[in-house]
């Protein structure tokens, strides 16, 4: 996946229109201006599937809010005929190089740098949304403490809720990162409800910020955590990440690393990123103690499980360890609260009589309505299994 030679492209198409509303609209917002970035990497099928309902978004909410709007697709040095298939479809687009594949926080990074506007919304280009996916998601943006939102995910294939608010638990040396939340009928007057992260696939975040903390934790690439880590990072020095249950997008989950990834090449990413964000983020003694106790278990495990992977990720991770110490240090200087605290003020939240805890029986049905080429932006409403 990493040695590809062609370089990484982002495509600008500029999408402001005359006509769509006063100064404001019917929105107020802090910030004049939307950017959606796109990620992608050798997914024109994709592209040519999912973007029209982004450009359809887009010019939503340019209506609504009489604010213009960008899209960009930040392309990490695809093989196959993106490109191309983007200059027939936009050609007055514009590209800017870069000589080699990265992964998904330097190509996303690179695309919230150039990003014109205040809000950047990052999606996945396996994802469709419709027109009210980001007007919910931007009203929060108006404050500024808060650092991202984040919508409701269901599967695009069959239309159940997978992704919502999250929660975060840490039993036996580690956190714990899918316990889900959702509002089933959120009411027209609702306390704002936060979440532990902002998905990379499918949130808006203050641009400005974004940069500030850094971005996405680079060292993570090529994908697994770093919209975890990013927010573990935004929380501790005292933004807030929410949870929008009136925003919604449809996702073909793993389009990408799932087809064209081996399992054991996934997994063995996947738990070293998983390492390095604990070794990040964990704060107190107590819980370094029972992480160590943790990954040694699993060190000792897994062999007899015929899964060798753990000690690949292992090993990838023990040899950032530096860097790691590196990161803590820096960060530590602008730390305002820690891990235990965070979790504790979004488990507070469960009492909330409009909350539930999302699992396989509790998931909501809604199917995504829009016709192939998503001419139509219209979901049907929600119904349970």
């Amino acid at each position: 996946m990493d040695q590809h030679t062609m370089g990484r492209w982002i495509v600008a198409a500029g999408l402001r229109r005359t006509g769509c509303g006063g100064s404001g609209g019917i929105c107020q917002l802090s910030a004049a201006g939307l950017s959606i970035v796109v990620t992608n990497w050798n997914g024109r099928a994709l592209l040519e599937r999912f973007l029209p309902s982004v450009i359809d978004a887009a010019h939503a909410f340019e209506a609504a809010c009489g604010q213009p709007t960008e899209v960009l697709v930040a392309d990490d040095a695809s093989t196959d005929d993106s490109e191309s298939w983007l200059r027939t479809r936009w050609p007055a687009v514009h590209f800017h190089s870069d000589a080699r594949q990265q992964g998904f926080a330097p190509t996303a990074n690179r695309g919230v740098r150039a990003a014109r506007f205040s809000l950047a919304y990052l999606v996945n280009n396996d994802v469709a949304l419709t027109a009210t996916t980001l007007l919910p998601l931007a009203a929060h943006l108006r404050h500024a403490n808060v650092f991202a939102a984040t919508g409701n995910a269901y599967d695009f294939a069959t239309g159940v809720l997978r992704g919502a608010g999250q929660r975060g638990r840490f039993r036996r040396g580690f956190l714990g990162v899918h316990s889900r939340f959702f509002v089933p009928s959120p009411p027209v007057q609702m306390q704002p409800l936060i979440t532990l992260y902002a998905t990379g696939g499918s949130s808006l975040f203050d641009r400005d910020t974004f940069l500030s903390l850094g971005g996405f934790e680079e060292m993570l690439a090529p994908y697994g955590w770093e919209d975890v880590e990013l927010s573990l990072r935004a929380w501790k020095q005292g933004f807030e990440v929410r949870y929008e249950p009136r925003s919604a997008i449809w996702h073909q989950f793993s389009s990408t690393i799932g087809s064209q990834v081996s399992r054991q090449r996934a997994t063995a990413v996947y738990d070293r990123n998983r390492l390095l964000t604990h070794w990040l983020h964990l704060d107190t003694y107590g819980q370094e103690a029972a992480h160590a106790l943790g990954v040694s278990v699993k060190l000792l495990s897994r062999p007899f499980l015929g899964r060798m992977e753990y000690w690949e990720a292992f090993a990838q991770a023990l040899a950032l360890w530096d860097t790691v110490q590196a990161r803590r240090a820096e960060w530590r200087k602008k730390q305002q609260h820690t891990l235990a605290e965070v979790l504790r003020k979004i488990d507070q939240q469960m009492s909330r009589p409009e909350v539930r805890p999302l699992d396989a029986f509790s998931a909501p049905i809604r199917p995504y309505a829009g016709s192939e080429t998503f001419s139509s932006v219209e979901a049907e409403p929600e119904r349970t299994p």
